[in-house]
């Protein structure tokens, strides 16, 4: 290894499950970082593992790797049981379809150095950052439902939707984080684990760990690092159970972190009804009636107090 290599202190996470040629290619593009990190831990939740060897020839003498399987099934837990496994620092959370350009690692590790100790958490911009036109984004701010775009305000409104910084021209701070690439130094999880209520890829898990995190420590993302998520639909519900999924996680989340006043209940049920709307353009345009459809069973459910739902056990 070269010097810089080897102090690098880092360490990669990825949670994965029944996407294995998605996880070689991200790991492709991990172990082609200018600088590496000191180990890389994948906790596998699917049923087989078709590319594990090939994983593991990419890694040897380059990266140490510290594969997991069988996992047990959840983003959250595979999640939390890698932070046990591992001592990096900062920790890299990626999903499994992500490619990082190749000074990806490096130039977010320039900015925990920059910032010191007040900087809890970094992540790279997007490769291809989303630019939504004007009306879209002038609906999600009139209703407050959050969304991605260029220069958004990365904060999270009273509804627990979050403005995503799609693009910034300099360093930006953040209340939250999307997860597919997420970095925290070490301490962070002395203090803050992920939730484990929720099920399957646990939609949102990822705003509701970093917006805790942002209540005592400073978050950034940086253009000068760069990712590319391909979002992958492997393994993923049809529309209508997603969106009622989606829609209890989101409640739950609310209540968890979100004062429980008459102006932000109102904040949520008034994004509510901007989604809804959004939701059934959206469905008559791809002819997928599951996309509206989800949003008002499950806001139906959760007035009537449903709770959290476990797509792969619910009925």
């Amino acid at each position: 290894m070269t010097e810089a290599i080897s102090r690098a202190r880092s360490c990669f996470i990825i949670a994965t499950r029944n996407r294995p040629e998605e996880l070689r290619a991200t790991v492709e593009s991990l172990v082609a970082q200018t600088v590496l990190p000191a180990g890389l831990c994948i906790v596998d939740s699917s049923a087989h593992t078709p590319t594990r060897a090939a994983i593991e020839v990419l890694c040897d003498r380059i990266v140490p790797l510290d594969y997991v399987h069988p996992a047990p099934r959840g983003l959250p837990r595979q999640r939390n049981l890698a932070l046990d496994r591992t001592s990096g620092d900062p920790v890299f959370l990626i999903d499994d379809d992500v490619y990082l350009e190749p000074t990806c690692h490096e130039r977010v590790l320039a900015e925990y150095e920059r910032w010191g100790e007040r900087l809890g958490g970094v992540r790279a911009g997007p490769m291809t950052p989303a630019k939504p036109a004007w009306f879209s984004v002038a609906w999600r701010r009139l209703f407050g439902i959050g969304g991605w775009w260029p220069e958004a305000s990365g904060r999270v409104r009273k509804g627990f939707w979050l403005e995503g910084t799609s693009y910034s021209a300099g360093v930006k701070r953040q209340e939250a984080f999307v997860g597919y690439f997420m970095s925290y130094r070490r301490a962070v999880f002395a203090e803050e684990r992920f939730d484990e209520e929720l099920s399957g890829y646990a939609s949102q898990e990822d705003i509701d760990f970093s917006y805790r995190v942002s209540r005592k420590w400073t978050l950034v993302q940086t253009p000068h690092a760069r990712c590319e998520h391909f979002k992958t639909t492997t393994d993923r519900l049809d529309s209508r159970k997603l969106e009622r999924m989606k829609l209890a996680n989101h409640f739950y989340l609310f209540r968890k972190n979100m004062p429980q006043d008459t102006r932000h209940r109102a904040a949520l049920w008034w994004g509510l009804v901007g989604l809804f709307l959004h939701n059934t353009v959206k469905a008559a345009a791809r002819r997928d009636p599951g996309l509206a459809a989800g949003i008002a069973i499950g806001a139906w459910e959760q007035a009537r107090g449903r709770g959290l739902i476990d797509p792969s056990t619910d009925a």
